[in-house]
Formats: C-alpha cells, sequence, structure tokens
C-alpha cells in the first residue's frame, strides 16, 4: 500500500511544484497559444527530464560538485544569458505576422524544444534541496520511514510525472485559448510573456552576485 500512496503523493507534488509562473511555463505558452503542440509538451518532457536527473542526483547524495562556487557561478550565468535571450527573442517576434519565417522556425522546431525545456530546468540546480525537503515531508506523512533505492526512485520518477503532467495540462488549455484570441490581444500576450523573461533574468543575475560577496 505504501508504494501506490507514495506514487500518488509525489505526482501530486511535482503537479503543484510545476504551477508558479516560471520560464519554462512561458516557453510552452509561446507555442501553444501558436498550435505547436507536439513542441510545447516536448519542453514539458525536457524540463520534467531535467528535473528527475536532479531528483535521482540529490536522493542518491551524488552532488557534492555543486557545492563549489565556481560551478553554481556558471549555472547562473547561464540561465541569466539564457533568459536574456529568450526575452530578447520574444519581444521582437511577438506575433506570427512580424518575422513570419524566423520565429516560426525556431517555435516550430521540436528538437529545439526538447533541449531548451531541458536547458532551462537544468540551470535550476537548486531544484535538489526541494527534492531533499519533498523527502522529508513524505517521511512526516508517514508514507514511509525509510527511503531505499527503490522507494527513491519511484519517488523523483513519480514527482517528474506530476510535473509533466501539469505543463502538459498547462499546453492544451493555452492551445484552446489561443483559437479564440485576437491577433492584437496574442501580441500583447507575448510582449508581456517577453517583459516577464528579463525581470526573471535578474534573479540568476543576483544570485551570481551573492556568491562573491
Amino acid at each position: 500500500m505504501e508504494i501506490p500512496l507514495l506514487i500518488a503523493t509525489a505526482w501530486l507534488i511535482g503537479f503543484i511544484t510545476a504551477i508558479p509562473l516560471g520560464a519554462t511555463q512561458i516557453e510552452i505558452a509561446k507555442r501553444a497559444l501558436r498550435g505547436y503542440m507536439r513542441q510545447a509538451m516536448m519542453i514539458a518532457f525536457g524540463s520534467a527530464a531535467s528535473d528527475i536527473m536532479y531528483g535521482l542526483i540529490a536522493m542518491f547524495g551524488i552532488a557534492p560538485f555543486l557545492r563549489d562556487n565556481r560551478v553554481m557561478t556558471a549555472f547562473w550565468l547561464i540561465s541569466w544569458v539564457l533568459l536574456i535571450a529568450l526575452g530578447v527573442f520574444t519581444l521582437l517576434h511577438h506575433s506570427r505576422h512580424i518575422n513570419l519565417k524566423q520565429s516560426e522556425k525556431v517555435l516550430g522546431s521540436t528538437r529545439l524544444a526538447l533541449l531548451l525545456g531541458f536547458s532551462l530546468a537544468v540551470t535550476n540546480s537548486p531544484i535538489m534541496l526541494w527534492w531533499l525537503l519533498y523527502a522529508e515531508f513524505i517521511k512526516k506523512l508517514g508514507i514511509l520511514s525509510v527511503f531505499t533505492a527503490k522507494t527513491s526512485v519511484v519517488f523523483v520518477v513519480s514527482g517528474g510525472l506530476g510535473i509533466a503532467s501539469y505543463l502538459i495540462l498547462l499546453s492544451f488549455i493555452l492551445r484552446r485559448v489561443g483559437k479564440f484570441i485576437s491577433k492584437k490581444a496574442e501580441a500583447a500576450i507575448n510582449i508581456s510573456l517577453g517583459i516577464v523573461l528579463l525581470l526573471l533574468s535578474c534573479y540568476p543575475l543576483v544570485k551570481v552576485l551573492q556568491l562573491f560577496r
């Protein structure tokens, strides 16, 4: 009984964890609103794969190298550059009727979407701390007293599927919304998403500055 309960709880935790707005959700929104469902889902899968990878690293305790300031600086700098680039691209190509061929080619690339989803999540290495906190939460709920190798994998994979489930659900919802919005509203939404991406880029920059204090 503990395994099914662990799966359900971890899935729910992952689903809820994916709800807050972030760069991954924004990139999914940009594609889903324009009808690129496969690409939106690839971003979801790429993001979930990265989170699962970090979850396994956290649960099996093999991440001491991430405590190195130089390693963390590299992660945060990559995140900062990536968010800046995505923000600028979104603002320059805020409508499907502006720079059509270039923007649609990028948004319509399935391989790029998978890589982008993974890259956006992989720059968020502190997610490992959340996995450990969630594991302690599972223990406090009385579902498990100790995590074994098997239950650790079940926990992380189930949580990752919860993350992917929310992101895919978001894609379908936004796809439906995209059918009813006007060109002007679409442009306004994408401009807003671009601005949010640029604002989000401030966070990794602040983290870099904190590391060098």
